[in-house]
Protein backbone atom coordinates (compact mmCIF):
# COMPACT_ATOMS: atom_id res chain seq x y z
CA UNK A 1 0.00 0.00 0.00
CA UNK A 2 1.17 3.49 -0.70
CA UNK A 3 2.10 6.00 1.85
CA UNK A 4 -0.06 9.04 2.84
CA UNK A 5 -0.79 11.95 0.39
CA UNK A 6 1.83 14.61 0.59
CA UNK A 7 1.12 18.30 1.14
CA UNK A 8 -0.27 20.44 -1.78
CA UNK A 9 2.32 21.99 -3.98
CA UNK A 10 2.45 25.74 -4.62
CA UNK A 11 -0.22 27.37 -6.89
CA UNK A 12 0.80 27.32 -10.50
CA UNK A 13 0.95 30.40 -12.79
CA UNK A 14 -2.41 31.88 -14.05
CA UNK A 15 -3.39 30.43 -17.34
CA UNK A 16 -4.07 32.52 -20.48
CA UNK A 17 -7.48 34.38 -20.69
CA UNK A 18 -10.03 32.38 -22.51
CA UNK A 19 -11.90 33.62 -25.63
CA UNK A 20 -14.78 36.19 -25.08
CA UNK A 21 -18.18 34.67 -24.85
CA UNK A 22 -21.00 35.48 -27.34
CA UNK A 23 -22.79 38.91 -26.94
CA UNK A 24 -25.97 38.60 -24.99
CA UNK A 25 -29.44 39.74 -26.21
CA UNK A 26 -30.18 43.54 -26.36
CA UNK A 27 -31.95 44.68 -23.27
CA UNK A 28 -35.38 46.40 -23.32
CA UNK A 29 -35.49 50.14 -24.40
CA UNK A 30 -35.32 52.42 -21.45
CA UNK A 31 -37.92 55.17 -20.79
CA UNK A 32 -37.79 58.38 -22.94
CA UNK A 33 -35.80 61.17 -21.47
CA UNK A 34 -37.32 64.56 -20.59
CA UNK A 35 -38.14 66.96 -23.57
CA UNK A 36 -35.36 69.41 -24.16
CA UNK A 37 -35.86 73.20 -24.15
CA UNK A 38 -37.43 74.79 -27.34
CA UNK A 39 -34.80 76.15 -29.67
CA UNK A 40 -34.71 79.71 -31.02
CA UNK A 41 -37.15 80.62 -33.89
CA UNK A 42 -35.41 80.32 -37.21
CA UNK A 43 -35.34 83.15 -39.80
CA UNK A 44 -38.53 83.80 -41.87
CA UNK A 45 -38.48 82.01 -45.18
CA UNK A 46 -38.86 83.78 -48.56
CA UNK A 47 -42.40 84.90 -49.57
CA UNK A 48 -44.06 82.35 -51.78
CA UNK A 49 -45.63 83.08 -55.18
CA UNK A 50 -49.01 84.84 -55.21
CA UNK A 51 -51.86 82.39 -55.46
CA UNK A 52 -54.43 82.51 -58.25
CA UNK A 53 -57.21 85.12 -58.12
CA UNK A 54 -60.26 83.89 -56.29
CA UNK A 55 -63.70 83.79 -57.88
CA UNK A 56 -65.69 87.03 -58.19
CA UNK A 57 -67.99 87.75 -55.30
CA UNK A 58 -71.75 87.90 -55.74
CA UNK A 59 -73.29 90.94 -57.42
CA UNK A 60 -74.40 93.54 -54.94
CA UNK A 61 -77.96 94.65 -54.58
CA UNK A 62 -79.35 97.12 -57.08
CA UNK A 63 -79.26 100.64 -55.73
CA UNK A 64 -82.37 102.77 -55.41
CA UNK A 65 -83.78 104.35 -58.55
CA UNK A 66 -82.55 107.89 -59.00
CA UNK A 67 -84.80 110.87 -59.40
CA UNK A 68 -86.30 111.31 -62.87
CA UNK A 69 -84.69 113.99 -64.98
CA UNK A 70 -86.67 117.09 -65.87
CA UNK A 71 -86.57 118.85 -69.22
CA UNK A 72 -87.58 122.46 -69.79
CA UNK A 73 -87.24 124.91 -72.66
CA UNK A 74 -84.78 127.71 -72.06
CA UNK A 75 -84.17 130.33 -74.70
CA UNK A 76 -85.25 130.08 -78.35
CA UNK A 77 -83.35 132.50 -80.57
CA UNK A 78 -83.17 133.07 -84.32
CA UNK A 79 -79.86 132.69 -86.13
CA UNK A 80 -78.84 134.17 -89.44
CA UNK A 81 -79.97 132.48 -92.67
CA UNK A 82 -77.67 129.61 -93.64
CA UNK A 83 -76.21 129.11 -90.17
CA UNK A 84 -76.51 125.85 -88.27
CA UNK A 85 -79.24 125.13 -85.79
CA UNK A 86 -78.01 124.26 -82.32
CA UNK A 87 -79.35 122.81 -79.09
CA UNK A 88 -77.38 123.27 -75.86
CA UNK A 89 -78.13 122.16 -72.32
CA UNK A 90 -77.62 125.11 -69.97
CA UNK A 91 -78.88 123.06 -67.02
CA UNK A 92 -77.67 119.72 -65.64
CA UNK A 93 -78.17 116.08 -66.58
CA UNK A 94 -80.88 115.83 -63.89
CA UNK A 95 -82.57 119.18 -64.65
CA UNK A 96 -81.98 119.85 -68.33
CA UNK A 97 -82.70 123.30 -69.78
CA UNK A 98 -82.44 123.28 -73.57
CA UNK A 99 -81.62 126.48 -75.42
CA UNK A 100 -82.41 126.48 -79.15
CA UNK A 101 -80.94 128.54 -81.97
CA UNK A 102 -83.04 128.18 -85.14
CA UNK A 103 -81.68 129.70 -88.38
CA UNK A 104 -83.93 132.29 -89.96
CA UNK A 105 -85.16 131.31 -93.40
CA UNK A 106 -84.38 133.28 -96.50
CA UNK A 107 -86.95 135.97 -97.30
CA UNK A 108 -90.05 134.37 -98.75
CA UNK A 109 -93.79 134.35 -98.52
CA UNK A 110 -93.85 134.50 -94.72
CA UNK A 111 -95.75 132.11 -92.48
CA UNK A 112 -94.77 130.13 -89.39
CA UNK A 113 -91.51 128.15 -89.58
CA UNK A 114 -91.71 124.37 -89.88
CA UNK A 115 -89.28 123.03 -87.28
CA UNK A 116 -89.08 120.20 -84.76
CA UNK A 117 -86.54 119.55 -82.00
CA UNK A 118 -86.34 116.26 -80.14
CA UNK A 119 -83.92 115.28 -77.37
CA UNK A 120 -82.92 112.47 -75.02
CA UNK A 121 -80.88 113.10 -71.86
CA UNK A 122 -80.91 109.52 -70.54
CA UNK A 123 -77.96 107.14 -71.06
CA UNK A 124 -78.81 105.07 -74.12
CA UNK A 125 -76.78 102.02 -75.24
CA UNK A 126 -76.19 101.60 -78.95
CA UNK A 127 -76.92 98.51 -81.01
CA UNK A 128 -75.69 97.33 -84.39
CA UNK A 129 -77.75 99.13 -87.06
CA UNK A 130 -80.12 100.32 -84.33
CA UNK A 131 -81.87 103.70 -84.21
CA UNK A 132 -81.49 106.10 -81.29
CA UNK A 133 -84.65 106.86 -79.33
CA UNK A 134 -85.68 110.42 -78.43
CA UNK A 135 -87.79 110.66 -75.28
CA UNK A 136 -88.82 114.31 -75.46
CA UNK A 137 -90.06 116.69 -78.18
CA UNK A 138 -89.67 120.09 -76.54
CA UNK A 139 -90.20 122.21 -79.67
CA UNK A 140 -92.63 121.76 -82.58
CA UNK A 141 -93.76 124.42 -85.05
CA UNK A 142 -96.05 123.58 -87.94
CA UNK A 143 -97.30 120.20 -89.10
CA UNK A 144 -94.72 119.21 -91.71
CA UNK A 145 -92.54 117.43 -89.11
CA UNK A 146 -93.85 115.33 -86.22
CA UNK A 147 -92.48 113.01 -83.56
CA UNK A 148 -93.93 110.81 -80.83
CA UNK A 149 -92.00 110.97 -77.56
CA UNK A 150 -90.18 107.69 -76.89
CA UNK A 151 -89.89 106.80 -80.58
CA UNK A 152 -86.80 106.79 -82.83
CA UNK A 153 -88.88 108.00 -85.81
CA UNK A 154 -89.25 111.60 -86.93
CA UNK A 155 -92.04 111.80 -89.50
CA UNK A 156 -91.84 114.06 -92.57
CA UNK A 157 -95.38 114.78 -93.70
CA UNK A 158 -94.83 117.26 -96.53
CA UNK A 159 -92.48 117.29 -99.54
CA UNK A 160 -89.79 119.93 -99.53
CA UNK A 161 -86.18 120.76 -98.79
CA UNK A 162 -85.23 119.94 -95.20
CA UNK A 163 -82.15 120.26 -93.06
CA UNK A 164 -81.30 118.08 -90.07
CA UNK A 165 -78.89 118.85 -87.22
CA UNK A 166 -77.76 116.08 -84.84
CA UNK A 167 -75.45 116.22 -81.84
CA UNK A 168 -74.79 113.73 -79.05
CA UNK A 169 -72.24 112.88 -76.38
CA UNK A 170 -71.03 109.28 -76.61
CA UNK A 171 -68.65 107.19 -74.53
CA UNK A 172 -67.22 103.75 -75.08
CA UNK A 173 -68.50 100.94 -72.84
CA UNK A 174 -66.25 98.85 -70.60
CA UNK A 175 -65.25 95.68 -72.40
CA UNK A 176 -65.40 97.16 -75.91
CA UNK A 177 -62.18 96.38 -77.76
CA UNK A 178 -60.10 99.40 -78.73
CA UNK A 179 -59.33 100.88 -81.16
CA UNK A 180 -62.98 100.82 -82.22
CA UNK A 181 -64.93 103.04 -84.64
CA UNK A 182 -68.54 104.15 -84.21
CA UNK A 183 -70.49 105.61 -87.14
CA UNK A 184 -73.74 107.57 -86.79
CA UNK A 185 -75.88 107.97 -89.93
CA UNK A 186 -79.12 109.84 -90.62
CA UNK A 187 -81.47 107.80 -92.80
CA UNK A 188 -84.67 108.62 -94.68
CA UNK A 189 -86.94 105.60 -95.12
CA UNK A 190 -83.95 103.39 -94.27
CA UNK A 191 -81.67 104.94 -96.92
CA UNK A 192 -78.58 106.89 -95.77
CA UNK A 193 -78.77 110.63 -96.46
CA UNK A 194 -75.70 111.86 -98.31
CA UNK A 195 -73.43 113.90 -96.06
CA UNK A 196 -75.44 113.19 -92.90
CA UNK A 197 -72.85 111.03 -91.19
CA UNK A 198 -70.42 111.32 -88.26
CA UNK A 199 -67.84 108.85 -87.00
CA UNK A 200 -65.10 108.57 -84.42
CA UNK A 201 -62.37 106.03 -83.65
CA UNK A 202 -61.96 105.44 -79.91
CA UNK A 203 -58.41 104.72 -78.73
CA UNK A 204 -58.88 104.84 -74.92
CA UNK A 205 -61.26 102.97 -72.63
CA UNK A 206 -62.40 106.15 -70.84
CA UNK A 207 -62.80 108.29 -73.96
CA UNK A 208 -65.90 110.49 -74.32
CA UNK A 209 -66.62 112.59 -77.43
CA UNK A 210 -69.35 114.67 -79.02
CA UNK A 211 -70.53 113.59 -82.47
CA UNK A 212 -72.43 116.03 -84.65
CA UNK A 213 -73.63 116.32 -88.22
CA UNK A 214 -75.94 118.44 -90.35
CA UNK A 215 -77.09 118.11 -93.93
CA UNK A 216 -79.83 119.41 -96.24
CA UNK A 217 -81.87 116.86 -98.17
CA UNK A 218 -84.95 116.72 -100.41
CA UNK A 219 -88.12 114.84 -99.51
CA UNK A 220 -90.50 113.99 -102.35
CA UNK A 221 -93.18 112.32 -100.23
CA UNK A 222 -93.95 111.21 -96.70
CA UNK A 223 -90.88 109.78 -95.00
CA UNK A 224 -89.31 108.63 -91.73
CA UNK A 225 -86.03 109.99 -90.38
CA UNK A 226 -83.87 107.93 -87.99
CA UNK A 227 -80.41 108.32 -86.44
CA UNK A 228 -78.76 104.90 -86.85
CA UNK A 229 -75.63 103.65 -85.04
CA UNK A 230 -73.26 101.15 -86.63
CA UNK A 231 -72.35 99.00 -83.63
CA UNK A 232 -73.07 98.04 -80.03
CA UNK A 233 -70.61 98.79 -77.24
CA UNK A 234 -71.22 102.52 -76.74
CA UNK A 235 -73.56 104.75 -74.71
CA UNK A 236 -75.10 108.03 -75.88
CA UNK A 237 -75.99 110.90 -73.56
CA UNK A 238 -77.67 114.24 -74.32
CA UNK A 239 -78.61 113.34 -77.89
CA UNK A 240 -80.64 115.88 -79.88
CA UNK A 241 -82.07 116.04 -83.40
CA UNK A 242 -83.46 119.25 -84.92
CA UNK A 243 -85.20 119.18 -88.33
CA UNK A 244 -86.10 122.34 -90.27
CA UNK A 245 -88.14 122.61 -93.46
CA UNK A 246 -86.33 125.09 -95.71
CA UNK A 247 -88.85 125.36 -98.51
CA UNK A 248 -90.55 123.62 -101.42
CA UNK A 249 -88.70 121.03 -103.48
CA UNK A 250 -90.01 122.00 -106.91
CA UNK A 251 -86.69 123.37 -108.15
CA UNK A 252 -83.98 121.25 -106.54
CA UNK A 253 -81.31 119.26 -108.35
CA UNK A 254 -78.63 116.85 -107.19
CA UNK A 255 -75.08 116.48 -108.46
CA UNK A 256 -74.29 113.49 -110.65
Amino acid sequence: HGGPEGPAGPTGATGATGAAGATGDTGAEGPAGATGATGDIGPTGATGDMGPEGPAGPTGETGPTGAAATITIGSVTTGDPGTEASVTNSGTSEDAVFDFVIPRGEPGGGGAPEVLATVDTTPQPTSANGALIFNETPLVSGTAITHTAGSPDVQINQPGIYQAFFTGTVLIDAGTTIPSTLTVQLTLNGVPITGAVARHTFTASNEEVTLSMNAPFPVTGAGTLEVVTSDAGYTFEDASLTVVRRGDSTNFRTAV
